[in-house]
């Protein structure tokens, strides 16, 4: 899912240069269910997974000077999301892994960084798939409120509809899209 668009880039902009804080939470808003979904996947668990995506961002809020330097917000997020979560399965399920000399570590990494790239484009692929296979009001609202970070309240007035029809068809976009990624199972 591409999620980064100008309205991101002037969220990056302001929390790197202001700290500011509703630029952090704007980019919570846009990001939180892509990475929640992300980080199920491998832990298996929402609470587990939404304390992933909360070290994430509290990362992200520590280091966000560094932001100017990570050239796609997207890929950085998916990949941190998918490092932490592997990380809290190691905690989680006590893995021991094996000690390697520096030589197949650096070989490793390379390889994980590419493993990560190739990870976060699936998972992409897959609820961009799931996306489109929405009836169309139905990924009409969810990419408006999504994509363009828009309020439920603006799509409401821009469609003219109740906020309420645009918060029923979100709850319909996430478990239609939830189903589709296996999280729930069809009815």
């Amino acid at each position: 899912m591409k999620l980064h668009n100008h309205k991101v880039d002037e969220l990056i902009e302001r929390l790197v240069d202001k700290s500011d804080e509703q630029a952090m939470y704007k980019l919570f808003e846009i990001y939180y269910d892509s990475l929640i979904t992300s980080s199920i996947v491998i832990v298996k668990s929402r609470d587990l997974a939404e304390e992933v995506v909360s070290d994430v961002f509290y990362r992200l809020w520590i280091n966000r000077k560094k932001l100017k330097e990570v050239k796609n917000l997207d890929n950085y997020l998916f990949i941190s999301v998918r490092n932490y979560s592997l990380n809290y399965l190691k905690k989680e399920k006590k893995i021991i892994f094996q000690e390697i000399n520096e030589d197949a570590d650096k070989q490793s990494a390379d390889f994980i960084n590419i493993e990560d790239l190739i990870f976060a484009q699936e998972l992409r692929e897959k609820i961009n798939t799931s996306i489109e296979k929405l009836p169309p009001k139905c990924k009409q609202i969810f990419k408006m409120v999504r994509a363009e970070s828009l309020k439920q309240k603006e799509v409401a007035q821009k469609l003219k509809i109740s906020v309420h029809t645009v918060e029923n068809q979100m709850r319909i976009a996430l478990n239609k899209i939830k189903e589709e990624l296996g999280f729930i199972k069809n009815k």
